[in-house]
């Protein structure tokens, strides 16, 4: 424990959780953007879209409205993790192991543009790797106080 009572706070913990919270900060941003999109009363023509378009419109904005509890999940899991729990360093592994997979998986699912795939995948491995670094696994390491 260091002067103050404060812990110690490894580089690599420090720039993953600020990655958590840029994270998070899109994932919030876009998903305000979709919240204004579904309220803003467009009079779209399913008809004249093919029939599917509208649909496709509504299920995309929808689906964004789900990034808000993954922001939440993220920012909390990075002030956990900052104060070196164990269980919030599991659990943050896992969480960028499921996106490091579902992302490439949904863009091939989904006839989506690579950035989709690539750019999640890209932070999930970079922040993984932070993670992973001994300097982390001791921060977070499970011991007894």
């Amino acid at each position: 424990m260091g002067a103050g009572g404060r812990r110690f706070v490894p580089l690599q913990v420090r720039v993953a959780v600020t990655g958590f919270n840029a994270i998070g900060g899109v994932m919030l941003t876009l998903t305000l953007a979709a919240v204004g999109v579904l309220l803003s009363g467009m009079q779209v023509d399913p008809a004249r879209q093919g029939g599917t378009g509208y649909l496709d419109f509504v299920l995309f904005f929808n689906a964004v409205l789900f990034l808000f509890p993954l922001a939440v999940v993220l920012v909390f899991l990075g002030v956990r993790i900052r104060r070196g729990e164990h269980w919030a360093w599991l659990a943050s592994l896992v969480f960028w192991a499921f996106v490091g997979t579902m992302a490439p998986l949904l863009t091939w699912l989904l006839p989506a543009p690579l950035p989709f795939a690539v750019v999640p995948a890209l932070c999930a491995v970079g922040l993984l790797a932070l993670l992973l670094t001994p300097q982390a696994r001791t921060h977070c390491a499970d011991v007894d106080d």
